[in-house]
């Protein structure tokens, strides 16, 4: 019996064309996710020139491209490189949004992120958090920068007390320390800047002191 050739030219060309589809499904996906972790990124500096009514409609806007993004891996049963990023950037933002206004933390199901990429993006709201402790002595408000520190330090603690999360999710040791360093710094940078106010203080005491027994002494005279 001869084999049969015919068809065998259409098959592959449908699966050809199948291939093509994914591939450009993939392509959208991946631009979604990559234009989301841009106004992400966009947010957090926003956020740090006080403008966070803009920031929050920067991160609805990416949190709707992350959807479309992920609607799109669903269908196509394809994986997005960049989404991963892009969620862990975006919990990012949100989460030093919510602090800068003075609200709880959101959990990984409010922001629509894995919680892996979560407490990835957790990690990194530490080196944030320096930049407005940093800010914060520039113009000399040790208190704000002082209150940054506690946050700092409230989520490094956090996170390091759950073992088991450092070993399981890669990334985050590497990331857990470079935040100890961060924290280490902002505290020795907080603690002179500490030192040279009562510094500043004591001499102006001394200063008030001498003025005052120069008119005593004038007076007397």
């Amino acid at each position: 019996m001869v084999a049969n050739y015919s068809g065998l030219e259409e098959i592959v060309e449908e699966i050809a064309g199948r291939l093509r589809e994914v591939e450009e499904a993939r392509d959208e996906a991946q631009e979604l996710a990559r234009r989301a972790r841009v106004l992400s990124k966009t947010a957090i500096l926003l956020i740090h020139g006080g403008e966070l009514e803009t920031a929050e409609g920067r991160l609805r806007e990416a949190r709707r491209m992350m959807m479309a993004s992920e609607a799109i891996s669903r269908s196509r049963w394809i994986r997005v490189e960049e989404l991963a990023s892009a969620q862990e950037e975006h919990a990012e933002a949100v989460i030093l949004l919510n602090l800068m206004r003075g609200e709880d933390f959101p959990n990984p199901e409010e922001l629509g992120v894995e919680p892996g990429r979560y407490l990835l993006g957790l990690a990194d709201v530490i080196g944030e958090l320096r930049r407005e402790a940093v800010e914060a002595l520039r113009i000399g408000d040790l208190s704000r920068a002082e209150e940054m520190l506690r946050l700092m330090e409230h989520i490094y603690l956090t996170l390091t007390s759950a073992e088991e999360v450092s070993v399981l999710l890669r990334g985050l040791r590497r990331k857990l320390d470079v935040a100890r360093s961060l924290i280490e710094g902002t505290r020795g940078q907080i603690a002179e800047e500490r030192g040279r106010m009562r510094l500043l203080e004591a001499l102006r005491k001394l200063e008030d002191q001498r003025k005052s027994s120069s008119i005593s002494l004038e007076e007397a005279s």
